[in-house]
This record gives C-alpha cells, sequence and structure tokens, in this order.
C-alpha cells in the first residue's frame, strides 16, 4: 500500500474509533447526569479537572517521544523500554500524590471533603495509563492504528460496565472514578498484549537513543501539557467560585458549571474525530519528512490539513447553528444546553483548526513554542475569568472562551507559516468552507421547518 494510502486507512480507523468513543461518551454523560444532576455533573468535572493534571503529567511527553523517535527509526525495544520506564516513574509518583493528598485537595480544592475517596480511586489507573500511552505512540508510528482504537473502544466499554455495575455497591460518584481506573487497566491490557506479540515478529535493527534525549524531546510537551492542565484546574476551580460571586448559590454554580463543561463541550468536541485523528497521524508523517528535510511534502502537507480541517469545521459548525435544540434534547433534555451550544458553535472553526495546527507544530520540532503559546494564553484566561466571571457570569467566561482561542490559534498558525514558508490563500482556504456552511444552513433549516 502507498504512504498516501497507508495515511487515509489509518485516518478513516482513527476517526471511526474516535467517532465510536465520543459517541459512548455522550451516551455515558446523559446518563451521569440522570444519576447525579446537573451539580453533581459539575463536581464529576471538577474532580476531573484534577485528574486530567495527573494525566497530562504522566502520558503526554512520553507518548509524544516514542511516536516521534518510532517515526525517525530509532525505536528499538531499548528506546521504548526507557521511554515506559520514564513514564512508569512519574505516574507512580503522581498516583501517590492522589492517594495521600486526596482529602486536602478535596477539602480545600474542591470544598468538597467526602469528595476524597472518590479521588483515591482515580490513583490506581494512572500507572497503567502511562506505559500504555508509550505503547499507543509506538503503534501509531508504525501505521497500526488498530490496536490504539481498539484499546480505546475497550477502555470505555469497561469503564461504562464497571461504573454501572458498581453503582449499588458505592456511593454514585466513587462508583464512576473507580469504573474509571478499571478502564484503564482494560486499555493497558490490550495494548500491552499487541506489543508483546508484535515486537516478536519484528527484527531489533533500529537505533537506541539515550535517557537524554528522550527527555529533550519529551520534556517541553510534559511541562506544556503539565502546566497547561494546571492553569486549566485553575480555570475551572474558579468558574463556579466566579458564578457565586456573580450571585448564584453553591448549587447553581455547579449546575451551570456541569451544563456548559459536563454537557455542551462534549457536544462540540463530538465531531472533533476527524480533526483528532488528522493531529494524531500528522506527527509521525511529519517527523518523518522533517528529518529527511522533505520540504516540499511538509508545505503540500500542511495546506492540505489546513483546507480540510477549514471545510470540515465550517460544516459541522452550520450543523450546530442549525441543530442545536435537538441534539440537546436528544441527549440532555435541556433546552438551556441547547442555546448554550447555539451561542458556542462559531468557535468550532478555531476550536479545530488551532488542534491541528499544534499537532503540526509539534511533530516539526516546535513543541517548545506551542509550550509558550499555551502557557501565556492560560495565564490570559485566568486573569480574564478572575475578572469577567463575577460581573457577566456565564456570559463572562464564553467571551473568555472565545478570545483565548483567537489568541491561541493566531500565533500557533503564525509560527507554522513561517516554519514551513507557506503562503497563506485565504480566499481559498475560506470562501469555499463559508459557502458550504451557508448552504448546509439553510438546508437544515428548511428540513427542520417541515
Amino acid at each position: 500500500m502507498t504512504r498516501k494510502g497507508k495515511f487515509l486507512r489509518n485516518a478513516l480507523i482513527l476517526t471511526a474509533g474516535s467517532l465510536i468513543l465520543r459517541f459512548m461518551n455522550i451516551g455515558f454523560r446523559s446518563y451521569i447526569a440522570q444519576a447525579i444532576g446537573t451539580d453533581g455533573m459539575g463536581m464529576y468535572q471538577l474532580i476531573f479537572s484534577l485528574f486530567m493534571l495527573a494525566s497530562a503529567l504522566c502520558t503526554s511527553g512520553a507518548g509524544f517521544a516514542v511516536t516521534r523517535l518510532a517515526a525517525e527509526g530509532k525505536g528499538s525495544r531499548r528506546t521504548i523500554g526507557k521511554c515506559c520506564a520514564i513514564a512508569l516513574i512519574v505516574s507512580l509518583s503522581a498516583a501517590l500524590i492522589f492517594l495521600i493528598g486526596a482529602e486536602p485537595m478535596a477539602t480545600y480544592l474542591l470544598d468538597s471533603p467526602q469528595c476524597a475517596r472518590s479521588l483515591r480511586f482515580l490513583a490506581p489507573g494512572l500507572p497503567f495509563m502511562a506505559v500504555c500511552s508509550c505503547l499507543k505512540g509506538w503503534f501509531l508510528a508504525r501505521g497500526n492504528s488498530y490496536l490504539p482504537a481498539g484499546a480505546e473502544i475497550t477502555e470505555q466499554l469497561l469503564t461504562i460496565g464497571a461504573s454501572m455495575a458498581l453503582l449499588p455497591l458505592f456511593p454514585s460518584m466513587e462508583a464512576f472514578m473507580l469504573g474509571s481506573s478499571i478502564g484503564e487497566c482494560g486499555s493497558f491490557s490490550v495494548v500491552g498484549t499487541g506489543w508483546l506479540f508484535c515486537r516478536r515478529k519484528e527484527k531489533p535493527a533500529e537505533k537506541t537513543v539515550p535517557a537524554r534525549e528522550i527527555l529533550r524531546i519529551g520534556a517541553p510537551v510534559t511541562c506544556g501539557s503539565f502546566i497547561r492542565s494546571g492553569l486549566s484546574s485553575v480555570e475551572n476551580l474558579l468558574i463556579p467560585k466566579g458564578l457565586r460571586l456573580h450571585g448564584e448559590d453553591s448549587e447553581a454554580a455547579l449546575s451551570s458549571y456541569g451544563l456548559v463543561q459536563g454537557m455542551v463541550m462534549p457536544l462540540l468536541f463530538f465531531p472533533a474525530s476527524f480533526a483528532g485523528s488528522l493531529c494524531t497521524l500528522l506527527v509521525p508523517e511529519l517527523a518523518r519528512a522533517a528529518s529527511q528535510k522533505d520540504n516540499g511534502f511538509i508545505r503540500r502537507t500542511a495546506d492540505r490539513a489546513m483546507r480540510l480541517t477549514l471545510v470540515f469545521s465550517f460544516l459541522t459548525m452550520a450543523c450546530f447553528l442549525a441543530l442545536s435544540d435537538p441534539l440537546c434534547q436528544l441527549f440532555y433534555h435541556s433546552t438551556e444546553a441547547g442555546n448554550l451550544l447555539r451561542i458556542m458553535a462559531p468557535i468550532v472553526p478555531i476550536l479545530y483548526l488551532d488542534n491541528v495546527v499544534d499537532g503540526m507544530l509539534k511533530g516539526l520540532d516546535q513543541q517548545m513554542y506551542s509550550f509558550k503559546y499555551n502557557f501565556v494564553d492560560s495565564l490570559l484566561r485566568i486573569l480574564s475569568l478572575s475578572i469577567l466571571l463575577p460581573l457577566w457570569g456565564i456570559a463572562g467566561y464564553i467571551s473568555v472562551l472565545f478570545f483565548s482561542e483567537i489568541f491561541n490559534a493566531t500565533l500557533s498558525i503564525g509560527r507554522l507559516l513561517k516554519v514551513t514558508k507557506l503562503h497563506p490563500h485565504l480566499r481559498r482556504w475560506l470562501a469555499p468552507p463559508a459557502a458550504g456552511a451557508l448552504i448546509l444552513y439553510g438546508i437544515l433549516l428548511f428540513f427542520r421547518s417541515l
């Protein structure tokens, strides 16, 4: 199979797997919302905002380093073993912090001491998640997207099944968190078994790199992801407090937060499966081209990726604008969620394009620039939220989200154009997607009127 054919095949596999995952996730969130209400959904999101901080620390750098090194022909068994060892050390440290510090985090960060056990139940999944991310990176660099996609679907199925099975035995929140850890174990089992089988069939002809090279590639990504996740956690903790300062009581503030983060944002990212798959596959492709100094391929790939992302995201925006109410009634039985989804729909093209551009920058060894942009962006978000949330409430949060995405995307796109020496063709990039979105919006409105 040709290089282009393999890329398209893997893109289709990852997209299909991601769509299945996101559909399952939205269905599961709908079930959670019915079980614990919108205020419970808000607390669920706050707990996971702390967990995502640990997840970023455990998975981002080592998994990315494996993908880059394997794509450059340096993915020997010893190299992958070193990456897994680094990821394991970091993840065990993070798990220990969760186990020891659960009560202070629940009391002082979440204002909910009863959530301490829920935080502890998330800790066992971190080592499995960390090693699994390294092995997934190796498979993706090898052009094998079946196992990573299968592992993620297995994880989601186990998470949902275990959570529902544990509900009669544990309080709702604890059952959901313990189910998440069981899902991580299942994902590791699938990828680990696949790794052992595939490595036996391959000849150990690849180069081994020292640990400092792994750290050189992975450390900036880890630091960037950790700092951004940390600032994102601070931001998430600020939102309910800011809404309370705006005049809402604690339950209403958690409900508003749960509505946006637990219901609207997952729907907003649901179609991003295409953009996410493209982003994942572009990292090894661009890393390989950069190591061979194939600048023509890099420019063509960047141009096509941006055009495809804009077409897809504009059409997605049109769907959200026209169908926000039916979608939110279908999944959440919530008119308020439909209104928020319609308001936030115009941010979709910027959101999706920024994710793809960020992935391309990482593939071109520009991760330090992504780290700088994300760091400044997160600081501005926190500063803006601390000012606007008490004044404008949820409208302040949406305003900050729009400004933040535009700011971050502008910096990232500017850097990509400079590195690739790609000249922007705004008419070709924007006119067809905008025209298609307008036509689709009109068609959808016509069918809704029937």
